[in-house]
């Protein structure tokens, strides 16, 4: 089967776009739960000039918000895909201009635990572009029914508990991997 037939479904669609809504607001709750850590990791990427960081940091959990909003109502939704796949984008590319200038201990400013930076987090970043983008496009026009609602709720949750199950390995291998360069630049032999 198309895969862009697939996604022209009202129901795989909704998944997609609920999953999208649900981490673009997770984004926004971790940074403004901790605004102080995030402006912190915002200023290590060294992207933004100082006298706007604190613009910045308070500025990027309220677009998140209002792309999430923007995602679940039908008139913005095109709008708000698109926004979130350029915004996933400009992430991927701040993460993959600091990993290119060897900063990989900078937190992302992701939220929670500390996580440092890797091309894990660029390709993330870069499938929830896609994603947005895939999703984007019109979709067929039939009804939804009482099992369409069921496939959206388990959809959204199973999207969203996968995304935070791979973010989840994408810190810890990025903190062992950071662990192992340590070690070897402490030890006798490098």
């Amino acid at each position: 089967m198309d895969p862009s037939a697939i996604l022209s479904d009202p129901a795989a669609a909704g998944i997609v776009v609920g999953a999208l809504a649900l981490i673009l607001f997770g984004a926004a709750w971790h940074k403004l739960s901790e605004p102080n850590a995030f402006l912190s990791s915002l200023a290590a990427y060294r992207l933004v000039p100082d006298a706007t960081l604190d613009i910045a940091a308070r500025a990027v959990p309220v677009v998140e918000i209002a792309l999430g909003i923007g995602l679940l109502i039908p008139v913005t939704r095109v709008p708000a895909l698109v926004g979130t796949a350029l915004l996933m984008l400009a992430y991927a590319t701040a993460i993959g201009v600091n990993l290119l200038r060897g900063r990989s201990y900078i937190d992302c400013g992701c939220g929670g635990a500390a996580h440092p930076l890797s091309w894990g987090l660029v390709v993330r970043n870069g499938v929830l572009a896609a994603a947005a983008l895939a999703v984007s496009g019109p979709t067929a026009d039939r009804a939804l029914g009482w099992l369409d609602a069921f496939t959206l709720i388990a959809g959204v949750l199973a999207f969203y508990v996968a995304y935070l199950m791979a973010d989840e390995l994408l810190r810890q291998a990025s903190r062992m991997a950071r662990a192992d360069r340590s070690s070897h630049e402490g030890s006798p032999l490098s």
